[in-house]
Parts: structure tokens; C-alpha cells; sequence
């Protein structure tokens, strides 16, 4: 093979891989994001050669090993079109080694809309919204928009209207999403939960009870959001 690692940075983006690629001695390593790619990988029949510390883009360019530091390291990366340049930009200016990233846009994602039902519940019934990624959290706000009936209205009009952000304390997979929520200036710091030292499935679901417990907590005291 050319390339010296294929870099997974989802589920997603390992099943669309296998659709491509058939398990083989001839590929060359392969990096993935967190535990959840790996089975995912490994479910498919390929062998994982690295795992980062953290599940994130970050961790994964900042600790992945050169497979020589002597030489360029190739790299191939699968990714969907919305992902970040993040690990593309860190890898570039790592210092310990050469490398050249090969980026392939292989799918996309897609907003779901949600229904007029649909939308009613979101706003009167969710107290807690799960994000796995940051387009989850562009899609909710979104449709939140559409059910205040504000998409027309600027930026900053959209983010001062009551229940811009669904009245939902966000729990997201890691701290590029719940930066994302951050960002978009419709939850203020103290309610977006994640999980900052375990990013990915186990730890999203840590942050989901700890959430459950606070949201249980201010709704007996009545201390509202």
C-alpha cells in the first residue's frame, strides 16, 4: 500500500470503508477515533493498530505513532464532508515526524426535519437532548428554529429568543460537540455535560446520568433553567 495508516473517525465512516475495502494483510495500519470505531472495525473483520488516549480527532493526530521517523508518513483519511480539518491541520505541523494527510470526503450527513408532532414534543417534553457529533447540534437548533417560527431572523435575534435551545440541558459525546453547543450561544456553560476525561460512549452515558440527575433535582426545587 501507499499509505502508511487509514485513519476511522466513526462508526459511520468504518462502515463505509468496509463497502470499499475487503480485510487483508495488504492494508496498512489502521488508527481508530475511540473504542466504538474499534469494535466497529473489528466487527467488520479488521485489525485496529491504534486506539488515542481520548476519542477525538485531536488525541488521535496529536499521539498517533509514525510508522518511521525518518521518512514522509502517508496517511488516509475516510472522512464524512462536514468533519473538521482538525486532524488534517495538527498532523501537518507535528513535529517528531513527517506527514501527508489524503482526505476523502465519503459521506455526508444529512439534517433529519423533524414534524409539526414532532416538534411540539421537542419543545413542551425534552428536558435533556443527546448530541453525538456537532451537525447533531446544528440539526436540533435548526429545528428548534422552525418551531419557534424564527429561522428568518438573524443570528443574533435567533439565539436572545426564549427557548432557543428547546429548553434542553445538552449531554454530548465529547468536547468538540459540547463545544459546538457552546459556540452557538444558546446554552450557557453550566448546561452542556460531557465527559471530559472518557470522551465517547461510555462516558456520554456517564454525563446522560448526571444530567438526568441534576434536571430531576431543579424540577423539585422548581429552580427552572
Amino acid at each position: 500500500s501507499q499509505f502508511d495508516y487509514v485513519v476511522i473517525t466513526s462508526p459511520e465512516s468504518a462502515k463505509t470503508f468496509a463497502e470499499i475495502v475487503q480485510p487483508s494483510d495488504s492494508l496498512p495500519k489502521i488508527a481508530a477515533v475511540g473504542k466504538a470505531t474499534k469494535k466497529t472495525l473489528s466487527n467488520l473483520g479488521f485489525e485496529v493498530n491504534f486506539v488515542p488516549s481520548k476519542a477525538n480527532g485531536e488525541a488521535l493526530a496529536n499521539e498517533l505513532p509514525p510508522a518511521d521517523e525518518l521518512r514522509l508518513n502517508n496517511i488516509l483519511y475516510p472522512a464524512s464532508l462536514k468533519a473538521a480539518d482538525t486532524i488534517q491541520d495538527i498532523l501537518s505541523k507535528r513535529k517528531d515526524a513527517s506527514f501527508r494527510v489524503e482526505r476523502l470526503n465519503t459521506y455526508d450527513t444529512v439534517p433529519v426535519q423533524y414534524t409539526e408532532e414532532q416538534l411540539t414534543t421537542v419543545m413542551d417534553d425534552v428536558h435533556i437532548a443527546c448530541f453525538g457529533s456537532p451537525t447533531a447540534v446544528d440539526a436540533w437548533i435548526d429545528n428548534v428554529d422552525r418551531a419557534l417560527g424564527t429561522s428568518d431572523l438573524t443570528d443574533d435575534e435567533k439565539r436572545k429568543a426564549p427557548g432557543s435551545n428547546g429548553n434542553a440541558i445538552a449531554v454530548c459525546i465529547g468536547g468538540t460537540t459540547a463545544r459546538r453547543c457552546l459556540e452557538s450561544g444558546r446554552w450557557q456553560a453550566n448546561d452542556i455535560y460531557y465527559p471530559s476525561r472518557d470522551p465517547g460512549l461510555n462516558g456520554w452515558v456517564d454525563s446522560c446520568y448526571s444530567a438526568t440527575g441534576d434536571v430531576m433535582e431543579r424540577d423539585f426545587w422548581g429552580g427552572g433553567w
